[in-house]
């Protein structure tokens, strides 16, 4: 097992947590190329436009380490997502490359320019049985992760871009104060781990009232490697994530070394 705190979280857990449900995937892509209105239950090309500020953790909001950017493009049942995070200094330090296909994850590829680490995420029909999904994770140093090994797709499992969306399915749990469990996938070990939401505390917020959610892994052996996410959610109708604190992509460089980093991400919703 490599870096522990590390690899849980690591690509995965980050600035994303804009869209998403469950992965019971389809993989028939739309032949046409036509921009039509949504009929899925998320719509995952929806904003078109998100952007975010990445602050250092205790700076009062005033020393920024990255800001964050996610488009989204529909084509028919297609929706294809890219988000960058990039430098103070312009440059593109990560960038996440995802394909939904009719509300359903197909497949991600994540690319650490600074770090040159890589993971990918694959989601396929089991050729025994094509009711069932097949769930493939790679991850790699260099820039071309390997597709990885098949491994059986469990319910409720999710990636960084699908967690508002599984977080707003379950709203009404999470406010009545009922923990809800997933499995959440590690690029870095190749696997999924159990983790849980719930609410924590409610709160006043620039005159609107928020909750916050924590999420936080099962396993008491994997809680001593990671610290909890806290997200700020509003209250009231959308829930829109105001902001997160902990691990986040991309990784910031200590000595000579690329460090896995947690920070306060900030999302800008106008």
């Amino acid at each position: 097992m490599r870096n522990h705190s590390a690899g849980f979280i690591s690509a995965a857990c980050r600035v994303a947590l804009i869209s998403a449900w469950l992965f019971a995937i389809t993989t028939v892509f739309a032949a046409g190329a036509t921009n039509t209105p949504s009929t899925e239950p998320y719509d995952f090309a929806s904003p078109k436009l998100l952007t975010g500020t990445i602050y250092e953790i205790g700076s009062m909001r005033t020393n920024t380490l990255y800001t964050f950017r996610r488009t989204a493009t529909r084509s028919g049942s297609t929706v294809n997502v890219e988000r960058q995070f990039i430098g103070t200094n312009g440059s593109v330090a990560a960038v996440e490359n995802i394909i939904y296909e009719s509300g359903r994850l197909v497949s991600v590829q994540i690319q650490e320019f600074q770090a040159q680490v890589s993971g990918s995420v694959h989601i396929e029909p089991d050729p025994k049985d094509p009711l069932r999904q097949k769930l493939f994770i790679g991850y790699a140093h260099g820039l071309n992760p390997p597709k990885g090994e098949a491994q059986n797709l469990q319910p409720d499992t999710l990636f960084d871009d699908t967690i508002y969306p599984f977080m707003m399915l379950h709203w009404d749990d999470l406010i009545q104060g009922h923990a809800v469990k997933f499995r959440f996938i590690s690029l870095e070990h190749e696997r999924t781990f159990e983790f849980r939401l719930v609410k924590t505390a409610e709160s006043m917020q620039n005159g609107m009232t928020v909750e916050q959610i924590r999420m936080e892994p099962v396993s008491i052996f994997v809680s001593e490697l990671v610290k909890p996410l806290i997200f700020t959610v509003e209250k009231d109708s959308p829930h829109h994530i105001l902001s997160y604190t902990g691990r986040t992509t991309p990784r910031i460089k200590k000595g000579k070394s690329w460090k896995y980093l947690d920070a306060e991400t900030v999302f800008n919703w106008k």
